[in-house]
């Protein structure tokens, strides 16, 4: 199983895998502006509420559309959804360039 961009960050910033950072931490250690990261945080909050079916399921982070069989409670919670998307954006990983695109550009990431 590939490294989450979590795990990826965390090993690039020289730090231990069970290492908790908050948004204001991670913005300091990786020199990008904390109001860029709360940006991408709340569209991640926003993406979890509008499309449920693509968040990854708890069990084995797998992604499966089919919320009758797998409802929330089976899922990623709404903080966690939103932190792994701040967590791709800050590895420059898909939202990066697609749909937070317009956040680097605005902050000159």
């Amino acid at each position: 199983m590939p490294l989450t961009h979590r795990l990826q960050v965390l090993k690039r910033l020289g730090l231990p895998p069970d290492t908790s950072l908050s948004i204001t931490e991670l913005a300091r250690l990786t020199k990008i502006p904390v109001a860029a990261l709360r940006e991408v945080y709340k569209r991640g909050e926003g993406a979890y509420s509008s499309n449920l079916g693509s968040v990854r399921l708890k069990s084995d982070f797998s992604k499966n559309p089919d919320v009758g069989r797998f409802p929330a409670s089976a899922r990623l919670s709404m903080a966690q959804w939103a932190m792994a998307r701040v967590f791709s954006f800050v590895n420059r990983g898909k939202t990066y360039t697609t749909a937070d695109a317009d956040i680097a550009r605005k902050y000159g990431i």
